[in-house]
């Protein structure tokens, strides 16, 4: 009989076949995970595992220990106070500033790359978070910031049908707006940040908890486009 170790191990099998990774990313993408703490979930009934990095020791948590799903939400977060930021369109490949020295989001097809500047300096590599398939879905990446870990880039990422206007994460009973930004067109996809509290708690095995955000993407018109809730 198959135990929770196996099941989860086959489920990030699962998913890991469904993801393509571009040539340009893949490089980035592993010298993240290796070198920076790094925390991703995503939204439906994906289950992924965090490779969240403890901070000076280079060690990769183990997928069993940090293993967190996520939801569709029963409620979308509280809406912030005061007005949503003002969407933003970029050119694909453009340098998008992320409001912290060194830290910059480049969008393509299918494909988010986020420079922070802990892991690159002030060379031209990002880290890329990319996608295969068209389930509708909202996921949350978060990134922590040196070298006091006061505050962290929350990244949100929704593809599926329709434009996104606003986007908001809550945390802890307190909800925030994200920057929305998004490729011209109809791209099928759009990334939200902002910088709000620090995840890191300390620096043992759970050290990145993320449980009970709430996620939310929406239209012009105020429609719930995605929504999901990372369950502890």
């Amino acid at each position: 009989m198959m135990d929770t170790e196996d099941m989860v191990r086959g489920a990030l099998r699962e998913e890991a076949a469904r993801v393509a990774v571009a040539d340009w990313a893949a490089g980035p993408v592993r010298d993240h995970v290796r070198r920076q703490r790094r925390r991703m979930v995503t939204g439906a009934t994906a289950v992924v595992a965090a490779l969240a990095v403890v901070a000076g020791t280079g060690a990769v948590l183990s997928a069993r220990s940090e293993v967190r799903a996520a939801a569709p939400a029963s409620r979308p977060p509280t809406l912030p106070e005061g007005p949503a930021p003002e969407a933003v369109v970029v050119e694909p490949g453009q340098q998008l500033p992320l409001g912290r020295p060194g830290w910059w989001m480049r969008l393509a097809d299918r494909e988010i790359c986020i420079h922070d500047a802990p892991a690159y300096k002030d060379g031209p590599g990002c880290g890329g978070y990319s996608w295969a398939g068209d389930a509708t879905e909202i996921t949350v990446q978060y990134y922590g910031n040196p070298p006091e870990y006061q505050e962290g880039l929350y990244n949100l990422v929704y593809h599926g049908p329709g434009k996104v206007a606003r986007m908001a994460l809550e945390r802890d009973g307190k909800a925030y707006w994200a920057t929305v930004a998004s490729l011209p067109g109809d791209p099928g996809f759009a990334a939200g940040y902002l910088w709000g509290p620090s995840e890191k708690k300390s620096d043992g095995p759970n050290g990145y908890p993320v449980d009970g955000i709430r996620l939310a993407a929406y239209d012009a018109q105020g429609a719930v486009l995605a929504s999901s809730t990372v369950l502890p």
